[in-house]
């Protein structure tokens, strides 16, 4: 029989771990009010699948791997940084179209699988399961884990879906320069957290 209050607690957790504004976050706002709802929510999903892969690794007791992750931090830091400087060169470049008339050929399945390396290779968001894992009683059964895990993924699905659904929604009143300027506080945004990430690598190496 399903825990309801197990069930509402890893929710809110699924939407405390998607709601704080970070680069994964900017990557999908971009994305939702440059091609739309699809797009933006495909991008959202693939966040939400690696926050369920680790609340999995964490609930059925498979801490080593993500210990495994967290002990190359330095190699996740510089690759997602190199990605994110990517990204925010493709939005700063980005020509400023009317978002309410713009078509994308951007791959949803692109989209997911992007956002879902991306976040996988998020020392942050390894860290937030570790300090979550810590502080919750054992999930004892096969049931309470599954129930846990799921929960987690749903919390975070609710909230990317609420968020790309206004910013769909909003997309139609912009107008071109707007545009621009979302693309220029986006990009450079996505710059200044990957300046973040490179400088967390060289201040801890060897002099």
């Amino acid at each position: 029989m399903p825990d309801t209050g197990l069930l509402i607690k890893s929710t809110l957790i699924g939407i405390a771990v998607a709601a704080p504004v970070g680069p994964m976050s900017l990557l999908c706002m971009q994305r939702t009010l440059r091609g739309g709802h699809v797009p933006g929510l495909a991008f959202g999903a693939g966040i939400a699948a690696a926050d369920f892969t680790y609340a999995v690794l964490g609930a059925f007791g498979l801490t080593a791997l993500s210990s495994l992750l967290l002990a190359g931090g330095d190699w996740l830091r510089i690759g997602g940084a190199l990605v994110l400087l990517y990204f925010a060169v493709r939005i700063l470049r980005a020509p400023p179209q009317n978002a309410a008339n713009e078509k994308t050929d951007a791959s949803p399945w692109r989209g997911f699988g992007a956002a879902y390396a991306l976040t996988l290779a998020n020392p942050p968001t390894i860290l937030f399961f570790a300090g979550i894992f810590a502080s919750l009683a054992p999930l004892s059964t096969f049931a309470r884990a599954t129930q846990f895990a799921l929960g987690v993924f749903a919390g975070s699905m609710l909230w990317w879906l609420a968020l790309t659904g206004l910013l769909a929604v909003t997309r139609a009143r912009l107008a071109p320069p707007a545009m621009t300027w979302i693309n220029r506080l986006a990009g450079l945004s996505l710059i200044g957290f990957a300046l973040y990430a490179l400088s967390g690598v060289t201040l801890r190496a060897p002099l």
